[in-house]
């Protein structure tokens, strides 16, 4: 078995990383890879295969032994699509890209394809953000989160509704049972993050890779 020393670069602000090997000199034995900051140009993924993965017309093949990447990346993935998944990635911000990585996750996406799509269509989704780190339940931060955001009329008229010693309804709603309602008959919780709402959603295979890749329009990504 081939014993793996994966010595990680420094990088600034990489989007994803992965360790390339030589899947041929893999299967002899040897460990021959290094990792890969993305996005870079694919003439610079040219010249890593080349110099650090030692690719020739004997050895044509490659696999990923590792990556860090917010979503789950397969062993065979293509590197020039990974490389425009990175570039779109590099146009999003970091919420867009926590919901996305969420998304995909409670849905099983993982192919390049359907991140990308995921990616590229993610302001499509109708969702709620839960407060991180508070107390209750997901149920009880949905409550909460929907009549502050999606429902505030509701909050209004609780608020409104006085019971007396300057008490109003608002303050004994059941928030956790609101919740739990709503999330059985409108959508589910993509993470301990995201409720989406299950009107919305997003087809994994509207658009190819390539088509992608044209309206990115990143001369980064262009053939050399």
């Amino acid at each position: 078995m081939c014993e793996q020393n994966f010595s990680k670069q420094q990088t600034i602000n990489p989007q994803i990383r992965v360790y390339v090997a030589n899947l041929g000199r893999y299967n002899e034995g040897k460990l021959m890879g290094d990792w890969l900051n993305l996005p870079t140009s694919n003439n610079e993924i040219d010249a890593f295969l080349k110099n650090k993965v030692g690719l020739n017309k004997q050895y044509e093949e490659v696999t990923i032994h590792d990556f860090e990447s917010d979503f789950n990346l397969c062993e065979y993935e293509n590197l020039y699509d990974l490389n425009v998944l990175a570039v779109k990635l590099e146009q999003m911000s970091e919420a867009e890209k926590t919901l996305a990585a969420a998304y995909c996750d409670a849905n099983g996406l993982k192919g390049i394809s359907s991140i990308l799509n995921t990616c590229e269509q993610i302001n499509d989704l109708l969702y709620v953000e839960l407060v991180e780190g508070s107390w209750g339940s997901k149920e009880e931060k949905l409550g909460y989160a929907l009549l502050d955001g999606v429902n505030s009329d509701l909050k209004v008229a609780l608020e409104q509704c006085k019971l007396g010693d300057g008490v109003c309804a608002y303050t004994y709603f059941d928030f956790e049972a609101y919740g739990r309602d709503v999330a059985i008959n409108y959508g589910y919780f993509a993470s301990d993050e995201f409720f989406i709402f299950s009107t919305s959603d997003i087809d994994p295979k509207l658009y190819t890779v390539q088509e992608l890749k044209e309206n990115l329009n990143d001369p980064r990504l262009e053939e050399a």
